[in-house]
């Protein structure tokens, strides 16, 4: 089976995530909607990281990123739609412009027999109705998702896919509320493969996403990509690299160059050092754990390393931002 670049990029994150709302509307209706520690804390810690996401089972209405009382409209939502946060920003849900809205945590119902928290509001209006959830990944800070835009919008069409989704979104939520918060079960995969799909929807629609997605754009170099970033612990060579591209090294060299801005080895070292920034950041590992995570035989090489990248050591770097 032909391997797919991007979801094995997205697999590097070891998501897990979990559904927690059923919402149902009818017009006029507006909320903000954010992802809170309450709503992660029944599933599993509070994590890091969180990227929200709402599921469009009936209805169309208004997603906005701007959560003023004169909110716009950034995109119209339809069913079959998968919205995903990454950065888990305040947003509007409506169903048309200039309705006031109201906060989504004050409409909240006690869980159904299905295990999910509910909302019930009814106006009399066009119907909606929608489930969120969230992801959060499980490999300590993973800097790639910061640079994730505000929105990834995929659009199911298919009939049949859709209701597929739909089920297995219902299937993870019955799974969460006994107990499998992520580690088996449904929601991991239907996880990674509907956010990978939701970024390739992204790339397809701007042929020049900044960073590592544009790279994702080009078959070659996203294989190259995909095999740095699910190896960092244990970093490969340019001649793999290029093995992996299908490329002779020097071509692979400067193709990587030319789609990248930046040579493959001073992509992966920065992609190593920006990891330890922020497992230093966490400060719940040594100098040494860090060292085997960003792929250093010994803690001796990586700080040599860090101080010749960073001007200082790991430990003075860590010292440094526990004064700031």
């Amino acid at each position: 089976m032909k391997s797919d670049p991007l979801l094995s990029m997205v697999k590097s994150f070891d998501l897990s995530g979990a559904v927690f709302l059923n919402a149902e509307f009818s017009a006029p209706w507006a909320i903000t909607s954010h992802v809170t520690e309450e709503d992660c804390r029944p599933y599993m810690p509070v994590p890091r990281r969180v990227i929200a996401f709402h599921v469009i089972i009936e209805g169309e209405f208004i997603l906005s990123m701007d959560s003023t009382p004169g909110y716009r409209q950034d995109h119209c939502v339809k069913p079959g739609d998968i919205v995903f946060l990454p950065q888990n920003s305040l947003h509007v849900l409506a169903s048309s412009l200039g309705q006031i809205p109201l906060n989504g945590d004050d409409l909240l119902l006690p869980a159904s027999d299905s295990g999910l928290v509910q909302i019930n509001h009814q106006g009399g209006g066009a119907p909606a109705h929608f489930m969120c959830g969230f992801l959060a990944s499980n490999a300590g800070s993973v800097p790639m998702l910061e640079t994730l835009p505000d929105v990834l919008l995929i659009s199911i069409e298919s009939l049949a896919t859709r209701k597929w989704i739909e089920a297995s979104v219902m299937m993870a939520a019955r799974e969460l509320t006994q107990g499998q918060f992520g580690g088996g079960g449904t929601m991991p995969g239907l996880c990674e493969l509907l956010l990978s799909e939701a970024m390739r929807s992204y790339i397809e629609q701007n042929p020049t996403p900044p960073g590592w997605l544009g790279g994702m754009a080009h078959p070659r170099v996203s294989r190259a990509l995909a095999r740095i970033h699910s190896q960092i612990s244990d970093p490969p060579s340019i001649e793999a690299l290029a093995s992996e591209a299908g490329m002779s090294r020097s071509a692979f060299v400067d193709r990587f160059t030319e789609v990248m801005q930046v040579g493959p080895r001073r992509y992966l070292l920065d992609r190593r050092m920006e990891l330890a920034e922020a497992l230093l950041s966490e400060n719940n590992l040594n100098v040494a754990q860090i060292a085997t995570q960003v792929g250093y035989d010994a803690p001796e090489a990586f700080s040599r390393a860090f101080k010749r990248e960073r001007g200082m050591s790991p430990a003075e770097w860590r010292s440094d931002l526990s004064r700031k």
